[in-house]
């Protein structure tokens, strides 16, 4: 196809969903949500070519895929990039996702932690443009966080990313899938949202609890929603000291409802004189695409793996 316009495509690979979008000189032409599981049955063959269909069905008339960029529930061994979560994401989990999925549509592709992905998204278009020191924090099925100095994510020693929901900040409570008890993830990540919603409404529709919130005064869903922006605030306030970021961007499925349950959060905040810092907390602007976006930079080479492991390793 001679003189086709040239798009990324970018995947945010969530245990729930699956946000795909494509995009043509950073902007979004197409997107489209399917649900994770029904992406992942049968074989792995099965799971990839079903992928890569969502992706090529999706490429405008006239144009060409270049570049595809994952960003994926982790944790994600880098720079392989093979997923390691069989707990939600267990469908892309342990195999070669990214040669199976280069091999099938036959460009670059190249993944990364969910986290990243989103950061990469707010930075570059949405709410973290500008920012030197950003951190980005996605309530989901579980907690994702992301660190970007300048545009680059914070590394541990090895070259991985932090899986930071899971700072172990309730004693005695519940024992998480990663081996620890009462992780982050566990007391504050959207499916705990639900779950203080569900016992407040009967239902675990965020939606229609953001409805009533925003319609009128509903005290016992006001102060549920207040107890879980201080579940949510004892883990921000950890990254906040340290890693002194200069904006933190809420994202994932909880984010809308940020406005509720940001004054528990913020209570968790609050400092002595001297030890407080100048920060302030605010909602995605890219709201459920974020991730997607972010891995379509991903996908441009915007900051490449290699280079990424490769500064941090040297």
């Amino acid at each position: 196809m001679d003189g086709a316009e040239l798009v990324a495509a970018g995947i945010d690979l969530g245990a729930t969903g699956c946000r795909v979008v494509i995009v043509s000189a950073g902007v979004v032409v197409a997107k489209r949500t399917a649900p994770t599981k029904e992406l992942g049955a049968g074989t792995p063959g099965e799971r990839v070519a079903r992928l890569a269909a969502l992706l090529t069905n999706l490429v405008p008339r006239g144009s060409r895929l270049a570049r595809v960029g994952v960003g994926a529930s982790g944790p994600v061994e880098l720079p392989l990039g093979i997923i390691h979560n069989p707990d939600t994401l267990p469908w892309f989990s342990g195999f070669d996702l990214a040669t199976m999925l280069r091999a099938e549509l036959g460009v670059p592709v190249v993944i990364d932690n969910d986290a990243v992905t989103a950061a990469f998204g707010e930075y570059h278009y949405g709410a973290g443009r500008g920012f030197r020191r950003l951190l980005v924090v996605t309530l989901g099925t579980g907690i994702g966080v992301a660190f970007l100095l300048d545009g680059r994510p914070f590394r541990d020693r090895d070259g991985q990313h932090p899986e930071c929901g899971h700072l172990p900040l309730q004693p005695g409570g519940d024992r998480c899938y990663c081996g620890l008890t009462g992780c982050w993830e566990t007391i504050a990540s959207r499916i705990s949202l639900e779950a203080r919603v569900e016992h407040v409404l009967g239902t675990r529709d965020l939606a229609g609890a953001e409805r009533l919130l925003r319609d009128g005064a509903h005290p016992a869903l006001e102060a549920a929603l207040a107890d879980y922006g201080r579940s949510v605030g004892r883990g921000v306030e950890v990254l906040n000291v340290s890693y002194s970021p200069e904006r933190i961007v809420i994202c994932g499925g909880a984010s809308p409802l940020l406005p509720y349950f940001a004054e528990g959060l913020e209570a968790e905040l609050l400092r002595a004189p001297g030890f407080g810092s100048k920060m302030e907390v605010v909602s995605s602007a890219l709201g459920d695409m974020a991730g997607a976006v972010g891995a379509s930079v991903l996908a441009e080479n915007e900051y490449p793996v290699s280079e990424r492991l490769a500064q941090n390793l040297g």
